[in-house]
């Protein structure tokens, strides 16, 4: 996962990469192909408030940010990253393969134009997702109280890849996904039903007709309506009686009602009853209900119906004023079955005389000349034991408890459904009213309707801007002469689509971009996609666990089925990284927050430690949160890097918490703590130096005779535990702190066998080959330290030439046939780096060993904290 450039890093940014940075030291240090590539999710929002606030261009300010975080990155983070390889997500070379995978997901019926509610931020002026609302409806961006309004919006038809996007989730469960796994099933929730697509149509004429948007008249002709059902054979043979539309469904609003005429409206402003004389000779009538007000509590039949797409009758729209419906519910507008026993549908069928359908149901198992029912006369449960009798020939004659597979495959091919879903989730919503993001490459044409933008004609570019941007401003709606264009159908005036794309769309693919940047000629040349994916880790945050990895996974399976990857899930394995936490100092009278600087350890009445405002003296409360600048806890990481160094802060960052958890950040005793190692390890390996210097026959013993052979301690087990320990965090349980525990005990191990402890330290090869293991397998996590011990174990093997060291390397070097343990030969090169080194390996650590699985493949390593 890439970053959102802002300008500045993060402790977060500084977490996140240094795991990222130390796994794929560790896989190219065990033979592999490593990628390790560093992009830009740089279109979006956020940029452009800042740009507005700066009165900047948001392009001027996008690539300021970029060049400052790139050499941050490169000066401060020492991360070993492919910059050949970046990308910008703003950059017209990236988002037109964002705009030609918008044309496929057009082309196969999978974007899509809808008239709906969306919750509008009136701050920054733009649609949001439901996710990005807190529980007080507000924006947890600009905290304006978001609103609903009307507006026609493009999706993705996410829900068609439930099924797909479920059961990929067998496929990488157990890899160390921990509880991702179980947040990607909760979020496609239970696939017990499907989305019916019906078209909407106005049942009054066209002098009656008032539904408008914005922008004057909006007829309801080519619009439809989604509504999610979990009886797809009932809903497809048409054993419906209505719709019920609830506050929530945007066919709820005033325009879409009857005209007052048709409401029954009187001066009186009273109930009015409607009688109907029922059909027989007996006299009998019914009456029914007629709306009186404008804010009538009544339901009441809409100026719109739904077009059944099988039997073609039209089937009402009833608006229940009074529904219990929450109006942020998923699906606002239910089907209403006309079956037993109905409840409302029994007052709405009679009161309202609604039409019924003319499908009916014949007892299973019955005599021929048993006359069909009505399904009114038949409840839910007592359903299954009939067959339809209906025109719809895929259903005609099929068993109720038979028709569901059938159903469903009649929804399929026509366009219809048909795809097994949650109730819970809808289509994604891609549509922003902003700028600073990819143009959609439609065309609007009073002809033809919308018509995609050529792919020769890509990319369809962010015109420029006129002048700074103001909150508020509609840019590419106001510039007329770059939404004025030639529709490319029939070669009339058309009208480009002044909505960009959600930036989540641009993030949903660009893993695939990094295998082939510079191609102009197509998204990513086959052989290099199935020569690099799925990608091996992918390192992000926990908070990007659920929707941009949703997002991420749709987009892949739909470029696996596009041939264009080789496999549906995108990502073996997901390490995901806790937040970091800040001590927060809290005023508790007034819950005001004091920041650090202002603060002052003292003792409470008890003579415990406590603290309190150094102004004012008042006690304060003292808490852990995600950092942030209104609780004035943040951390300025360059101020870290610049007192401590970025080595130290990257194992300060590694150290005590695994990666997947959060970090309480504390520089006092972690810092202390990793100072006290480094110290350690560097003295013996001046200890080491200083040996060679003054000694003129310094004996490496080896085999039978090495003075660890026998030793007490066991060294040869305790330093092939910890060999097989490092190999298995790095590579399976990405729990780093354990690499840093292993390491210095490890250290402590080389500490009581040296000499001046009494062992026999450098003249033993088993302790001379674990200290120079400890300094390769520490050169993933802490690179320039573990080169510069290295560097001087380099310097104390070539300082006495007169010594049996070198010759000694030489000749036990990747040997087996000595007839001893791996960790007793010497597999690495003096005259090559530490990073060059090949990771060292125990005896049983053949399933380890990734190198010998690459078969060619490029291991890929994302970071992200955006």
């Amino acid at each position: 996962m890439f970053p959102y450039p802002s300008g500045t890093l993060h402790l977060g940014h500084l977490r996140v990469y240094t795991v990222a940075d130390a796994l794929s030291r560790y896989r190219a240090m065990r033979g592999n192909i490593v990628l390790q590539p560093m992009g830009w999710d740089a279109f979006g929002l956020p940029a452009e408030n800042a740009a507005i606030d700066k009165e900047v261009s948001p392009e001027v300010w996008t690539e300021r940010n970029i060049a400052h975080m790139r050499g941050q990155m490169e000066s401060t983070m020492l991360l070993g990253l492919d910059w050949s390889r970046e990308i910008n997500t703003s950059s017209a070379d990236y988002y037109r393969w964002t705009q030609w995978l918008f044309l496929k997901l057009y082309k196969a019926g999978l974007a899509y134009q809808r008239y709906a509610f969306v919750n509008w931020d009136p701050v920054d002026q733009t649609v949001l997702a439901d996710e990005l609302i807190d529980a007080e409806g507000r924006s947890w961006r600009s905290g304006a109280v978001v609103e609903r309004r009307p507006l026609r919006q493009w999706y993705f038809r996410t829900t068609v890849y439930s099924k797909s996007l479920l059961d990929g989730l067998k496929e990488i469960e157990g890899n160390e996904w921990r509880d991702v796994v179980q947040m990607q099933r909760g979020w496609l929730g239970t696939l017990d039903g499907t989305q019916i697509e019906l078209d909407v149509n106005s049942v009054v004429s066209s002098e009656e007709q008032h539904i408008k948007d914005e922008s004057g008249v909006l007829g309801v002709t080519g619009e439809r309506v989604s509504i999610f059902t979990k009886y797809p054979g009932l809903a497809v043979a048409d054993v419906i009686s209505h719709i019920d539309v609830h506050p929530g469904s945007v066919y709820f609003e005033e325009q879409f009602r009857m005209p007052e005429t048709q409401r029954g409206l009187n001066t009186s402003r009273k109930l009015v009853l409607c009688s109907h004389h029922l059909t027989g000779n007996d006299g009998s009538f019914k009456l029914s209900l007629s709306s009186t007000t404008a804010a009538s509590p009544w339901p009441e039949r809409l100026a719109v119906a739904v077009r059944h797409p099988f039997t073609g009758r039209q089937i009402p729209m009833i608006r229940l004023p009074n529904s219990t419906q929450h109006e942020t519910m998923a699906f606002p507008n239910q089907l209403s079955f006309n079956l037993k026993p109905r409840g409302t549908s029994l007052c709405l069928t009679d009161l309202l005389d609604l039409p019924s359908s003319d499908t009916k149901l014949t007892l299973l198992n019955s005599e021929s000349t048993l006359q069909p029912v009505d399904p009114a006369s038949v409840s839910l449960n007592e359903v299954d034991r009939y067959a339809f009798v209906t025109s719809v020939p895929e259903l005609n004659g099929v068993a109720v408890s038979q028709s569901e597979e059938k159903a469903m495959d009649a929804l399929r091919r026509s366009g219809r459904g048909g795809y097994w879903s949650s109730e819970l989730r809808t289509d994604w919503l891609v549509s922003r009213q902003r700028y600073w993001g990819t143009p959609i490459p439609i065309v609007h044409c009073r002809k033809c309707g919308p018509v995609p933008v050529p792919e020769d004609q890509l990319p369809v570019r962010l015109p420029p801007l006129r002048r700074s941007l103001k909150r508020g401003d509609a840019p590419l709606k106001d510039n007329m002469e770059w939404r004025n264009t030639v529709c490319p159908r029939c070669g009339g005036p058309g009208d480009r689509e002044t909505d960009t794309l959600d930036t989540f769309v641009d993030s949903s693919w660009y893993y695939l971009r990094y295998l082939d940047p510079q191609n102009h000629r197509e998204v990513c040349e086959r052989r290099k996609a199935h020569g690099g994916l799925p990608v091996d880790i992918y390192v992000g945050g926990i908070e990007h666990a659920i929707r941009h990895l949703y997002y991420a996974r749709f987009m892949a399976h739909f470029l696996y089925d596009l041939g264009i990857t080789p496999c549906r899930e995108p990502f073996s394995r997901f390490l995901p990284i806790g937040l970091i936490l800040g001590q927060t100092f809290v005023e508790p009278n007034t819950g005001r927050y004091v920041a650090p600087t202002e603060v002052q350890k003292c003792q409470d009445s008890a003579g415990r430690t406590a603290w309190s405002e150094e102004r004012t003296g008042s006690p304060l409360k003292i808490t852990w949160d995600k950092m942030s600048k209104s609780k004035l806890n943040g951390v300025d990481p360059a101020e870290v890097v610049k007192r401590h160094g970025t080595e130290l802060v990257r194992l300060t960052m590694l150290a005590n918490v695994g990666p997947h958890r959060e970090r309480k950040w504390q520089e006092d005793g972690v810092l202390r703590g990793i100072v006290n190692w480094q110290s350690k390890i560097s003295r013996l390996v001046d200890s080491l130096v200083e040996l060679s210097k003054t000694s003129s026959s310094w004996v490496v013993r080896f085999g039978l005779e090495d003075p660890l052979y026998s030793h007490p301690i066991n060294f040869r087990s305790v330093h092939e535990h910890i060999v097989n320990q490092v190999n298995h965090c790095y590579n399976d349980t990405f729990v780093l702190s354990t690499v840093i525990a292993r390491l210095q005990e490890l250290t402590d191990l080389l500490r009581k066998t040296a000499q001046p402890s009494g062992g026999p330290g450098p003249t033993s090869f088993m302790y001379f080959r674990a200290l120079a293991d400890l300094i390769v397998m520490l050169a993933p996590i802490a690179p320039v330290f573990a080169c510069e011990m290295w560097s001087r174990l380099q310097i104390a093997c070539n300082e006495n030439t007169s010594s049996n060291v070198l010759n000694l390397l030489r000749s036990v070097e990747s040997s087996d046939d000595n007839g001893f343990h791996p960790l007793g030969t010497w597999p690495y090169d003096l005259s090559k780096f530490a990073l060059d080194q090949p990771f060292p390996v125990y005896s049983g650590c053949a399933e380890l060993d990734i190198g010998s699985r690459n078969s060619g493949k490029v291991d890929e390593f994302r970071s992200t904290s955006n």
